[in-house]
């Protein structure tokens, strides 16, 4: 695992290396043709260095601890730094991640999970509250109640739910609907995998883009037991399990036919609707493409929505462990950079933590609970260490070392559990707070 690993960052540094020489892929990334042309203290590779080593700290500090890492006695000043980072484009992140998923998935055949030859992907949506400046409210909004307006963005994620994989990750304005975001981006999703949806999705419009590209995509959608009419009725019969041709209304055809497919009000597409009890004891509909009932039964389509509830673990690791909240600028560009910086750093904490399985399997025949590992241990361990892996020429004894690490902190799975909610005074006032079961490791 720690080869397959070495291969990965390999392609990484490659990457960063053909930006730094090729004038013409580098222009894809920078402001203006002339930026990082000149030979300044901050490159193109310590700035990078320096936005996925998580800066949340002051940036005095944050700059002296990089410059110490790679032996330079003079750091670059806050000035520079926040001059220096506005011309390199958010994009570069995002096309980082890019590679560094096709990579996963290239170099760890063989270990990929899948579920029936399928990839199992969830998307999302979820919020983020930014700083309170007129640039960032121009241009993401705010959500407004009757005691005031937050600055908020909207974030849509898709996530490998087996491989803990965040595939594809943006913030739009905050007002941005979800399902014109997802429609958008249907093209992303993976022929081999079942994309999985919440009851805040369906839609026409989605279900029938899924099963009209040009290789129909699997999808599984929880909907609301009021969502159509043929839902109303299927909830009210005995069936458990119904394949029904659903129609469009007036209001979605300007939708569809703007993705270029020809459409009337006489179209239909086919969808399954699926029954299924939860622990609570209430029924839901789910409506998906899977049709054989055999091969893709009720239980099986009730344990693939269950297992929907892992990219929200994953929202609560970026907001609460890798605090993705907590910039280190004020304006849309940094605020940017930040956010797709942190889902590259949170994808190559997943793939180190993967060198970890076969010490976690080891364990888990020895002892009552399943072990995995502690995450936000393991972001302290991976603090500055991330930024060494970039720098030295052979980073194999690194991965080692931080395999270690993360080895060295792991905690029970307790399954079932559920405990009383019980509200508890904040201080509201003041920057700091302590919890109870939690503490900051970056």
């Amino acid at each position: 695992m720690v080869e397959t690993n070495l291969k990965i960052i390999a392609e990484l540094k490659l990457f960063i290396s053909e930006i730094m020489n090729c004038d013409e892929l580098k222009s894809l990334f920078i402001s203006r043709p002339d930026d990082f042309s000149r030979k300044r203290k901050l490159t193109i590779d310590k700035l990078i260095a320096i936005l996925i080593n998580m800066p949340k700290r002051s940036l005095s500090i944050e700059l002296k601890d990089l410059f110490g890492i790679i032996e330079d006695n003079n750091p670059a000043t806050k000035a520079a730094f926040c001059l220096q980072r506005t011309k390199l484009l958010p994009i570069f992140f995002q096309v980082w991640n890019r590679v560094l998923v096709d990579s996963f998935y290239k170099y760890h055949q063989g270990k990929i999970k899948y579920w029936k030859g399928l990839r199992l992907i969830a998307v999302d949506g979820s919020s983020i509250n930014l700083i309170n400046t007129e640039e960032v409210i121009n241009y993401y909004g705010t959500h407004d109640n009757q005691f005031s307006e937050s600055p908020m963005a909207r974030i849509v994620q898709s996530y490998d739910l087996l491989n803990e994989i965040i595939i594809f990750s943006n913030l739009y304005p905050i007002n941005t609907s979800e399902k014109k975001i997802v429609a958008n981006i249907i093209h992303q999703f993976c022929e081999d995998s079942v994309t999985i949806f919440d009851r805040g999705f369906p839609s026409f419009v989605l279900m029938y883009l899924m099963i009209n590209e040009e290789k129909p995509k699997p999808f599984v959608i929880r909907c609301n037991v009021s969502f159509n009419t043929e839902v109303k009725q299927f909830m009210c019969s005995k069936s458990k399990s119904k394949i029904v041709a659903l129609k469009p209304n007036q209001s979605v055809l300007a939708s569809i036919r703007s993705k270029g497919h020809i459409i009337e009000l006489t179209t239909s597409i086919m969808v399954r609707m699926v029954k299924v009890k939860l622990a609570s004891g209430i029924t839901e509909i789910l409506l998906t493409n899977l049709y054989d009932d055999q091969l893709y039964n009720n239980d099986d389509l009730k344990y693939l929505y269950g297992l929907r509830w892992g990219i929200e673990t994953s929202y609560g690791i970026q907001k609460n462990q890798l605090q993705i909240e907590q910039f280190s600028g004020h304006r849309v560009i940094c605020i940017q950079q930040d956010f797709h910086a942190s889902v590259f750093v949170a994808n190559l904490q997943s793939i180190i933590s993967k060198q970890c399985d076969e010490y976690i399997e080891e364990i888990n025949l020895l002892r009552k609970h399943k072990y995995k590992i502690n995450r936000n241990v393991s972001w302290g361990s991976l603090k500055h260490n991330i930024v060494k892996l970039f720098l030295e020429n052979n980073p194999k004894e690194l991965l080692i070392k931080l395999q270690y690490a993360f080895q060295q902190n792991i905690e029970p799975i307790r399954k079932n559990r559920a405990y009383e909610r019980k509200p508890k005074v904040r201080c509201k006032r003041g920057k700091y707070r302590a919890l109870t079961n939690y503490k900051r490791a970056i």
